[in-house]
Formats: structure tokens, C-alpha cells, sequence
């Protein structure tokens, strides 16, 4: 279990540093936005004490996690910006609305499992929109995700 770990780690960590070093040469003008939401999409799943603070269950998706951010950078080098920025409108105002719950709760003092469900949700959903070759843990949609918000009281 420790050496599997321990790859497991080692190959986030890997995958982190090779995507930083990607996005420093997505510099073009169009890229602007999409690099910069990137880079807080990878700065949000790897940071320091993540991995204290992320169950397994969920660390063992960041394989999945990482490989869609490569196959998005991928699409946004040959040409894909104009998808990429239809599919961050999708997903702007679900992040900008976790954000500011997540932010707000953090600052209580408090780790609210319903958000922590959606944060979840909107990994896969990032993988829907940008990176659909990767496949999702289940279906997984920008309608589905406003449906669980409403489930869940927040």
C-alpha cells in the first residue's frame, strides 16, 4: 500500500510540475483565459498539505484529472480556443458560485461536505467540457451539477 502511494504521489507530483512548465510556453494572446483558469484548476488540486487534506478515493482520480488538463492544452495549441472558451462560459458561473460558498465556509472555519460533493462534480465536469476522450467516473453535466446545488439546499 505505502510503495503504491508513493508512486501515486510521485506521479502527480511529476504531472504537476510537467504541466507547469507547458503552460509557461502557452503564452499567445488568445491563451490568456484558458492558461489562467488551468493554472487555478491545478494550483486548486495540488498544493501544499493536499495531500493531507484530499481522501484517497479522490486522489486516485487526479491520473484522470491531469491527463484531461494535457489533452485541453493539447487542443488549445492546434487551434481549439474558441471551444475552450464556450466551454469555460459553461462552467464560470458554477465555479464563481462554489468559489464564493467554499470561500465563505473556509473563512467559519468550516469544511462543508456539500461542497466538497460539488468540487468533485466539477472536476468531472471540467473533463466533460474539455477533455471528453478522458471519460468521466459517471455522467456528469452543467444541468446535473445545477440540479445537485438544488438538492442540496446550497
Amino acid at each position: 500500500m505505502f510503495e503504491e502511494t508513493a508512486g501515486l504521489v510521485s506521479e502527480l507530483l511529476g504531472g504537476y510540475q510537467s504541466i507547469r512548465k507547458e503552460l509557461a510556453g502557452l503564452n499567445h494572446l488568445s491563451l490568456i483565459a484558458p492558461v489562467q483558469d488551468i493554472r487555478q484548476q491545478v494550483d486548486g488540486l495540488i498544493y501544499q498539505g493536499f495531500l493531507q487534506e484530499v481522501p484517497v478515493r479522490h486522489l486516485q482520480d487526479y491520473p484522470r484529472y491531469l491527463k484531461a488538463i494535457r489533452l485541453r492544452m493539447d487542443k488549445l495549441r492546434s487551434g481549439g480556443q474558441a471551444r475552450d472558451q464556450a466551454n469555460m462560459r459553461q462552467m464560470a458561473d458554477l465555479l464563481s458560485r462554489w468559489r464564493s460558498r467554499d470561500e465563505r465556509a473556509r473563512n467559519k472555519g468550516l469544511v462543508d461536505p456539500r461542497l466538497q460533493q460539488l468540487r468533485w462534480e466539477l472536476e468531472e465536469l471540467r473533463i466533460s467540457l474539455f477533455a471528453q476522450e478522458v471519460k468521466t467516473r459517471h455522467p456528469v453535466s452543467v444541468k446535473r451539477i445545477g440540479k445537485i446545488w438544488c438538492e442540496l439546499g446550497l
